[in-house]
């Protein structure tokens, strides 16, 4: 007996994995160490998105003024920005709860614990982990003001004002509409762009343009979420973009974005702001062509057999889609960055 409960009690690094990687579900009743609980509880799974956007960043430095490249920096960067994130979702699960719109019956609840609703903390704990986590991405922005100068706090200033307001008092942007705009804004220029202007105090167009695709990626799943909920939102006057657009323009929206990733992926290359390598994303196309279809029907009543997470089904697809085209478009900038590195002497010609 004593073995067995030990066995119940025993930290277990495999979930902590899990709980990075996706949403996982425990059996009710199961023990699940705090860490795991935490890292379910704050969404770091989804964390990723801006992981992938500060390594981004980083890459473009090497692209456009390699001489000028920090590897240190740009981690230090990434770690900021992924904590700003997490602090962030428990920011947003923390005013959601608080506006009434994630209760016991409300999707956000079904499709994964809501922190602020479940009961497994305490407020106080829950308040004080996310000024933990708030403080310490705010003293990594004061370091890199320090380091590249006080325009940093420009770039620090608004990100925090779009992740800390996304749907918090006083001009919550997620029930005006302006939520979906936020995201393309804030994992595009502000992340990307932040990243790269931390390590030359510039900002060219075409960083931001080189940010799109991936930023537009990001923008598909908030769509993918929104239309899994947009009964209850417009139920509860959660006025997101996707219930002001209605839910068939909605789900044609998502599919032109989706669309616009690859075609500005394609101009990147085809202006010479990246060599070939680029078009690496191509292999995403399969799983671009899967989220198409199903975002050509209104989601079903009963969840498909490979529906995870359910009442999760567009979010899913786009997260996935998502994830794997910006891993592809990450490999495809390292690789022209390495082909540089082999003939310095090419030279492809930049129309930005």
């Amino acid at each position: 007996m004593k073995q067995e409960t030990m066995t119940k009690h025993t930290v277990n690094p495999k979930n902590w994995l899990l709980a990075l990687y996706t949403m996982p579900k425990f059996q009710e009743g199961e023990w699940v160490d705090p860490i795991t609980r935490w890292l379910i509880a704050s969404r770091v799974a989804v964390v990723v998105m801006s992981v992938i956007s500060g390594l981004l960043g980083g890459s473009l430095v090497l692209v456009g003024a390699p001489t000028q490249f920090s590897l240190s920096l740009t981690l230090l960067t990434t770690l900021g920005l992924a904590l700003a994130h997490t602090g962030s979702n428990l920011v947003n699960d923390y005013w959601d709860a608080r506006h009434g719109i994630d209760s016991a019956d409300s999707p956000r609840v079904n499709y994964g614990p809501q922190a602020f609703v479940n009961g497994e903390f305490s407020r106080r704990q829950l308040l004080v982990s996310t000024a933990v986590v708030l403080a310490v991405a705010a003293l990594i922005g004061f370091y890199l003001a320090y380091v590249a100068g006080p325009l940093v706090l420009v770039f620090m200033a608004l990100g925090a004002a779009v992740l800390l307001f996304y749907s918090g008092d006083p001009f919550p942007l997620k029930y005006r509409g302006l939520g979906e705009f936020a995201v393309l804004l804030v994992w595009g220029p502000l992340m990307v762009g932040g990243t790269y202007f931390i390590q030359t105090q510039t900002l060219p167009l075409w960083v931001i343009v080189a940010s799109l695709p991936y930023a537009l990626g990001v923008t598909t799943v908030l769509f993918g979420k929104h239309l899994d909920k947009v009964d209850f939102d417009a139920r509860n006057k959660t006025h997101t973009l996707v219930v002001l657009l209605g839910e068939g323009r909605a789900r044609w929206m998502t599919k032109i974005l989706v669309a616009l990733m690859y075609v500005s992926t394609v101009a990147l290359v085809v202006t010479g702001v990246f060599l070939p390598t680029a078009l690496l994303v191509l292999f995403a196309l399969p799983l671009a062509m899967w989220l198409w279809k199903i975002f050509s029907a209104p989601k079903p009543k009963t969840p498909p057999e490979w529906a995870i997470g359910w009442p999760l089904y567009f979010v899913g697809v786009a997260f996935i889609h998502n994830r794997r085209f910006g891993m592809l478009y990450l490999l495809g900038i390292v690789l022209n960055i390495a082909i540089h590195l082999l003939f310095p002497g090419l030279q492809m010609p930049k129309l930005f």
